[in-house]
């Protein structure tokens, strides 16, 4: 029967790792949200670049609408600013999509083309009309209308292209693109004199401005509600500020260029600031969504470490309905996870089993759960589904040393110790700061009667947790073990008999000091007899014991060494050893893993353990307060409750 695991700080147990915030900063290049398992990592350069052209956007523009003194008079100063500036931000939205992580899967719904078609024709399209509007738009007249129409459509396109976005998120981003495309040609079909409106009509008085501007919202604020990844509305986004960059590029490449920024200029200002900043705060809402699950999965963390597990399920609980509100419940795993852990905790395997079986549906290579449903499984008996959850945990992450351990402890129920000890020796090769895997290996050391792994195990251990009362006792018990095990070998390579010995070590070793003494004198009693009865057998006990005090004199010297400088065979050294061992002047050791070692004095009771750090200073409390997790006594647990640890 296998106690429950517990909570440990450090080595056995590691606090979820992936729950941590300071973990969650996405690189330029993230991974996408259409993938099948989702990490919703928070922050990072897309947000930063979000937030910062909001600031440059609000700054820029409150100026111009108000004043339209901005750079003081230096029109293409400012011009070039605008230009240079909302390129930038277009180029770096871009690359960021581009080296968006993981490509979205099918989810059912067809595009026309392939999205890599898509992407280079768009490409294409983008540069020669970019080209075409720059080399030729300032006398091709109304033709330009149809040039810049066609540059933005190229852009949505390459959008639309990216691998990252799902198909039906680029479906939607055509919509949105279609409709900011029907507001843009309000003002620039004004510009370019093409149905110009009668004087003063202008922008509502004409009822084609009025049909643009109605289809263009409602298809882009239509679009704007289907879509619900952070890359669709990191698209959207650049959509509505390529609406900008038309301003300055138009005025750059002297098309229809004024001087200054018309009304017609103001109003395709207007339409790409807000049609970016609505994508732009729909983004920043999904941060907050996924914050808050973030933190509600970090609470249950805290309190189920602590041992609050109605109060953790209550917050795994919340992050699971969250989950599932935001669009990702069906692949963000560790919500399932969490509340299984916590289910796990409260015995009620069941359903413990039922959280970690979606989890490992979203993400099957999931190496922690795997061993936290074996571990399920190794405490309702059933041990060959855990062995089989374990492997599943080996493989899905190789460098876990926790799966390794806890497999051990499975064979070692099984009455499998070497299977167990190799294990148990895996798991330490992999994470060399594992307490319970050592305080295992030195419990199967045990078993298997080698005493002085044992305490090099227990040593290991309390290098890990010098506080561990468990360590302390188990290395102090076998250190004494393997002292006595010392007297009987090196009475057995003098020819003794010992079975007597050996079988009380096994029983009682707490009574070996005693039953060694009274053996001792029965040696001693035994010997002289022979040696006072005369014989070839009779010599000088009184030279022979210092002879061998000479020999063992500095460090020691082996039983072979002893016989070869006083000249005396085992059976005649064995009355001399006997008094000398029972006044302790002399003590068995073993030199390396063999050879038997003579040394002066009395055999070490205690081995050296490592002094324990100095404890805090008390504090007065008016409560009684739940002690941390890392002040609670570890246990050696057979199994170990593993760390939450993603691969990604």
């Amino acid at each position: 029967m296998m106690d429950a695991p517990e909570t440990s700080d450090g080595g056995s147990e590691r606090q979820n790792e992936s729950i941590s915030l300071t973990h969650l900063l996405r690189p330029l290049g993230s991974q996408s949200e259409a993938v099948r398992p989702f990490m919703p990592v928070l922050g990072g350069p897309r947000l930063y670049l979000l937030l910062l052209y909001a600031a440059v956007v609000i700054g820029s523009s409150v100026e111009f609408f108000m004043s339209q003194e901005l750079w003081y008079g230096s029109w293409e100063v400012y011009n070039t600013y605008v230009f240079i500036v909302s390129g930038f931000f277009i180029l770096m939205g871009v690359a960021m999509l581009f080296l968006t992580t993981g490509e979205a899967p099918d989810d059912g719904f067809k595009l026309p083309l392939p999205k890599a078609l898509l992407w280079v024709m768009g490409l294409i399209l983008l540069v020669i009309m970019s080209i075409g509007l720059a080399g030729l738009g300032s006398g091709i007249g109304g033709w330009a209308v149809l040039l810049s129409v066609l540059l933005l459509t190229g852009f949505i396109m390459m959008v639309m292209g990216m691998k990252s976005i799902a198909n039906k998120d680029a479906f939607w981003l055509a919509i949105y693109g279609f409709g900011v495309v029907m507001m843009v040609l309000m003002p620039v079909h004004e510009a370019f004199d093409v149905a110009r409106s009668e004087p003063g009509d202008y922008p509502f008085g004409s009822g084609l401005n009025l049909l643009l501007l109605a289809v263009g919202m409602s298809a882009s604020l239509l679009s704007l509600q289907f879509l619900r990844t952070r890359d669709g509305y990191l698209g959207a986004w650049l959509i509505g500020a390529m609406a900008l960059f038309l301003i300055a590029f138009h005025e750059q490449a002297g098309i229809v260029a004024s001087g200054n920024y018309e009304p017609y200029d103001s109003g395709l200002a207007l339409i790409g600031i807000v049609f970016s900043f609505l994508p732009l705060f729909l983004y920043l809402w999904k941060e907050k969504e996924y914050l808050s699950i973030w933190s509600k999965l970090r609470r249950a963390n805290h309190l189920m470490q602590t041992g609050d597990f109605p109060g953790a399920l209550v917050h795994a609980d919340a992050a699971v309905q969250e989950s599932s509100a935001g669009g990702v419940s069906h692949k963000f795993s560790l919500p399932w996870n969490v509340k299984g852990d916590v289910l796990y905790h409260m015995k009620e395997y069941s359903k413990a089993k039922t959280n970690y079986d979606l989890a490992l549906e979203i993400d099957p290579e999931d190496s922690t759960t795997w061993c936290h449903l074996g571990n399920m499984y190794a405490f309702e008996g059933k041990r060959a589904l855990a062995l089989s959850a374990y492997d599943r945990a080996i493989q899905a992450d190789q460098k876990n040393a926790i799966p390794w351990n806890n497999k051990g402890a499975v064979f070692s129920t099984l009455d499998w110790p070497e299977e167990a000890l190799a294990c148990f020796n895996r798991a330490v090769a992999l994470d060399p700061r594992d307490f319970d895997a050592y305080m295992n290996l030195a419990k199967t050391c045990v078993r298997l009667g080698r005493s002085d792994d044992a305490v090099m195990n227990y040593q290991k251990a309390l290098e890990v947790k010098p506080k561990s009362k468990l360590a302390k006792e188990g290395l102090q018990r076998e250190f004494y073990k393997g002292m006595c095990l010392d007297q009987i070998r090196g009475w057995e390579a003098m020819g003794l008999d010992t079975a007597h010995l050996r079988n009380l070590l096994k029983q009682d070793p707490s009574d070996f000091d005693q039953t060694s003494k009274e053996y001792l004198s029965s040696i001693v009693e035994q010997r002289t007899q022979l040696v006072i009865g005369g014989g070839q057998d009779k010599f000088d006990v009184n030279a022979a014991i210092k002879a061998v005090l000479n020999v063992t004199a500095e460090k020691g010297a082996t039983l072979e060494r002893i016989m070869k400088e006083t000249n005396l065979t085992s059976e005649q050294l064995v009355l001399p050893m006997a008094l000398l061992m029972k006044t302790e002047r002399l003590h068995f050791k073993r030199s390396g893993t063999h050879d038997v070692y003579v040394s002066q004095g009395k055999a070490p009771e205690k081995p050296e353990i490592p002094p324990p750090e100095e404890p805090p200073k008390r504090k007065l409390h008016h409560k009684t307060e739940r002690p941390k997790p890392e002040e609670l006594e570890p246990t050696a647990s057979v199994l170990v409750f593993g760390r939450r640890k993603k691969k990604r």
